[in-house]
């Protein structure tokens, strides 16, 4: 192979490679921890408590 096409296959692997480090940082690493995080979700979680028919709280 010439020069310039070693100089071209190595210009495109390492952009591959940027590529996909540039997704991993943007969101693939989310999936890969299994995490998910939703607008929705409260930062402080609440505990729910339930109550008995006399207005006391479960023990």
């Amino acid at each position: 192979m010439p020069k310039s096409k070693v100089r071209l296959l190595l210009i495109r692997f390492f952009s591959f490679l940027r590529m996909l480090a540039v997704a991993y940082m943007v969101g693939v690493a989310n999936i890969v921890k299994q995490e998910s995080k939703f607008m929705e979700d409260t930062f402080v979680k609440t505990e729910l408590v339930e109550e008995q028919e006399d207005d006391e709280p479960l023990e």
